[in-house]
């Protein structure tokens, strides 16, 4: 069997399994590994249709047998669930570790982990699911995990926030949308949106706004203190009459992050009350906002045929100092006390 068509099989036994016909899809994936014993996607593809079919005990030895031939993440993250299935919780946290600690930049290892944790440990537990919605805000399942995890340390008005979200990116989530109706919300219809029929009326940031806002006052200071840095480096060789054009481009880059991101997270906020409520988001806005003011001088300067970089310094300063600022409550900010 050639390679392709392994990726066609696994990508059919994928369907099955999501169309529940585990045992159709598990007889797909053993036919794979017949030929390919060593296939350890195969072996984690096994495992997910053994976990569907409820039977975790042959989805543990699945996703060892994809540890054992090399699996990334995906085989701990299986063996984290099944391992929880088995009742064997402390286990089945040290093998959600173990995928964060191989693939942190994959939100699914963040999310078992914030399963695996659950009320054993239920700060950590949210923490881990504020960092899955960090790396992944457009997908459902984070959602849904932190606004489990936010039941557990007694924050309703974030789980709240947190299902309705999960309900905006899948209509059909029925866990968020019973949760939902469990903490006082109105019954859902299932062919309608909640963004039409439920929305929330937002008169200040809940904890999901305010960390997208603050990723977006990340981003837009990291992008500014790199772009200012590249524009000192090339101006060192006096390469002027190109300059301006980039930081004009920086300088709508900055603009479009931040003004995306209020739209999503905070349209209808008072912006006065906001950075009023929220201080270390005021020092951020306010370093990001000077940073931008003076590449706006320096961008005019160089337009009318000036030869200077010391507003650079200034912007590059200021944009670390927003960037360390956005760093520190982000983290904060997932590791409530």
């Amino acid at each position: 069997m050639a390679e392709e068509p392994i990726a066609v099989a696994l990508r059919r036994a994928a369907d099955l399994t999501a169309a529940g016909n585990s045992d159709a899809a598990i007889h797909v994936v053993r036919g794979v590994l017949d030929e390919h014993p060593t296939h350890s996607e195969a072996w984690c593809h096994l495992g997910a249709a053994y976990l569907d079919a409820g039977d975790a005990e042959s989805s543990l030895d699945a996703a060892k047998q994809a540890i054992r031939h090399g699996e990334r993440s995906w085989g701990y993250r299986l063996a984290s669930v099944a391992l929880m299935e088995l009742g064997r919780r402390d286990e089945a946290v040290v093998s959600a570790r173990e995928a964060v600690r191989r693939d942190s930049q994959d939100w699914r290892c963040h999310v078992a982990l914030a399963e695996a944790l659950g009320t054993d440990d239920p700060q950590e537990s949210f923490a881990a699911a504020c960092r899955g919605i960090q790396l992944a805000n457009n997908e459902a399942r984070p959602f849904e995990v932190l606004g489990d995890a936010a039941l557990r340390v007694h924050d309703k008005e974030t789980a709240r926030r947190a299902y309705y979200e999960a309900i905006k990116i899948d209509p059909a989530n029925q866990h968020a949308r019973t949760n939902l109706v469990r903490l006082g919300r109105p019954q859902l219809g299932t062919t309608t949106t909640p963004a039409q029929a439920e929305p929330l009326v937002q008169v200040h940031l809940g904890r999901i706004e305010e960390l997208g806002l603050w990723l977006a006052l990340r981003r837009a200071s990291i992008g500014l203190a790199i772009g200012s840095l590249v524009l000192m480096l090339v101006g060192m060789d006096e390469t002027y009459s190109v300059l301006g054009w980039f930081g004009l481009v920086l300088l709508l880059f900055v603009v479009f992050v931040v003004g995306s991101a209020w739209v999503k997270f905070a349209r209808g906020v008072p912006v006065k009350k906001t950075l009023l409520d929220h201080r270390m988001l005021a020092v951020a806005a306010g370093l990001l906002g000077l940073s931008s003011v003076l590449l706006i001088v320096w961008t005019v300067l160089v337009a009318l045929g000036a030869q200077t970089l010391n507003p650079l310094t200034i912007v590059l300063v200021t944009s670390v100092a927003s960037v360390v600022v956005a760093a520190l409550a982000i983290w904060r900010r997932s590791h409530p006390k």
